[in-house]
């Protein structure tokens, strides 16, 4: 028997809408075809009760001095987006019906952009919806922004799904943000402030909304988190209603230099449902053969070349339901194929031939969806197989230095290159080591991060820690902060040992500390300054060595610290 969703609030989304527009969100991806033009592409989602679009706006811009818009765009396409099994289709509001539905609608341009380092092309609209966690009905923005100077030609990163998810209350969540990049950049994600503009030409940059504390951009829901590697979004909503969210990928080439940016501004539709959604648990890696081994849940390292299979399952708790799966294996490992076998669970074996594939790390996403009504249950899951050759996936060698007096750290984040996760550690003395480095009782040395052999493919890095002296310069101010608006100078007054004059750039009350090598307050007073005058500091009493002098203004907090020499 397939069960069927709760409706009263799916209808009920249809008369919480302030604008006529009924747009919930969007993106904006540019694409360089050659010679400094670019193709534009804006993607909107319209609620369908709201009324026919009309022609949109983009806005351009550059920090070279180039503004221009580009008006009247009309649509390239219009899909139906609205999540609903086949049999209610033809039930949505796009289609003269009453249930909930979406179309995405995608307007396209070419222009021409000159070089530069930061363009950014911008559209916006008033209002939103009403919301669980954004206070108001603010407007919406979106914007991509990217570096093209010397005329660098560059294929933005673009998301991978495009429809609004609908998710029900009390159940588990995974939704797959990622997106795809043709020119096989590194991509990061991270939830950001949804913003507005207030289209007045004495603000034309936008301003965040404001949230519901304790929510944040950063934090748009309790407990949503979003994986920065695979833009995996995890949560469990707790009420119904809407909730704004907004990724931001930004995009990095083979040597860390920011390319570019994309945002997409959508909401999630939580409402009470008689559906088991598939389980947010299942599409694990069960296990792997030929040159791939499973490092992670999701996650398959490939060493040398040739041919792979890995199986996964997915199930729901409603047996009698049926499950889909999608994916984009197909574009994201071209040549890949996907195996089905069962109806609930669904055993999938994906197989793969890595002969020719560059060494790094590539990313696919299956979206597993039952057969419920009229609203389908769905889970995303991303998963990255980390190509690999000799030994790569442990990282590359390097070098840090640190102090005597910072706090314990972990030694994974410094490896070089992309380290696969699950190594061991061993420590100078060749004794395993469990992965955090305690300065105060930890030798330096050199610690080597080992991932075994796995399947001809082996690999050892080694991290160099070396000890710095407790007078170097980096060493001597840890813990001090430096918010100064000018510099502080230290004067020796003639050759008198231990006299200076100091000159503060600021006038005002400070407190004056000096503190040794080793951390101690040697000195402490309270001196009342006058800016860029000289005044005399007598240090004669304290012991020759290495100081640094702070002063602390009592008024605005403005800290200046420098290093002295008493002899």
């Amino acid at each position: 028997m397939v069960q069927r969703y709760a409706l009263l609030l799916l209808l009920s989304f249809c008369s919480i809408y302030v604008s006529a527009e009924h747009l919930p969100g969007g993106s904006i991806s540019a694409r360089c075809v050659g010679n400094n033009f670019y193709e534009v592409t804006l993607k909107l989602y319209r609620e369908c009760s709201g009324v026919a679009m009309i022609p949109q706006k983009l806005h351009f811009e550059n920090d070279c001095g180039v503004t221009f818009d580009q008006p009247n765009l009309l649509p390239v396409s219009v899909e139906d987006v609205s999540p609903l099994c086949a049999e209610d289709l033809p039930n949505s509001i796009c289609n003269g019906g009453t249930l909930i539905g979406f179309e995405l609608y995608t307007y396209q341009t070419t222009v021409f952009m000159s070089p530069c380092n930061a363009w950014r092309v911008s559209w916006s609209i008033c209002c939103r919806n009403v919301s669980l966690n954004v206070q108001g009905t603010p407007g919406l923005w979106l914007e991509t922004s990217f570096n093209n100077f010397g005329s660098f030609c560059n294929a933005g990163a673009e998301f991978v799904d495009n429809k609004v998810p609908l998710v029900c209350v009390g159940q588990p969540v995974s939704y797959d943000a990622s997106a795809t990049d043709a020119d096989g950049h590194t991509l990061r994600y991270r939830f950001v402030n949804a913003q507005f503009n207030l289209g007045q030409p004495e603000a034309p940059d936008p301003m965040s909304v404001l949230y519901f504390p304790p929510l944040s951009g950063s934090q748009p829901y309790t407990g949503m988190e979003i994986d920065s590697l695979t833009g995996r979004i995890t949560f469990t909503p707790d009420l119904a209603g809407i909730i704004f969210t907004v990724v931001e990928v930004n995009e990095y080439d083979s040597l860390g230099h920011w390319v570019g940016m994309v945002m997409h501004d959508f909401p999630f539709y939580a409402s009470n449902c008689n559906n088991a959604v598939p389980s947010v648990d299942s599409g694990v890696f069960n296990d792997a053969n030929g040159v791939a081994q499973v490092t992670a849940a999701r996650a398959l390292l490939v060493c040398t070349e040739g041919d792979f299979c890995a199986t996964l399952e997915f199930d729901d708790v409603d047996i009698d339901q049926t499950l889909a799966i999608v994916s984009n294996i197909s574009t994201a490992l071209p040549g890949a194929e996907i195996n089905l076998s069962g109806t609930n669970p669904v055993t999938a074996e994906v197989c793969w031939n890595s002969t020719g594939v560059a060494a790094g790390t590539y990313q696919f996403s299956i979206t597993v969806t039952d057969d419920a009504c009229p609203v389908q249950g769905f889970q995303q899951f991303a998963y990255t197989v980390n190509i690999s050759t000799g030994g790569a996936s442990a990282g590359q060698d390097s070098m840090v230095e640190y102090c005597a007096a910072q706090s314990a750290f972990d030694l994974f984040p410094l490896l070089g290159g992309t380290p696969s996760e699950g190594g061991s550690w061993t420590d100078p003395n060749t004794m395993d080591f469990g992965g955090t480095f305690d300065p105060g009782s930890d030798p330096p040395g050199e610690y080597t991060y080992d991932v075994g052999s796995i399947n001809e493919c082996s690999g050892t890095a080694v991290l160099s820690l070396v000890l710095l002296a407790d007078t170097a310069p980096a060493c001597l101010t840890i813990g001090m902060e430096y918010h100064a608006f000018g510099e502080l100078q230290v004067l020796p007054e003639g050759n008198m040992s231990g006299r200076y004059r100091i000159i503060a750039p600021r006038n005002g009350a400070y407190l004056l500390s000096v503190i040794s090598n080793d951390g101690r307050v040697a000195y402490e007073g309270r001196v009342q300054l006058t800016g860029n005058s000289p005044f005399p500091l007598d240090l004669g009493q304290l012991t020759g060595g290495t100081y640094v002098l702070r002063l602390i203004n009592k008024d605005d907090g403005s800290v200046y610290t420098k290093r002295v020499m008493v002899r």
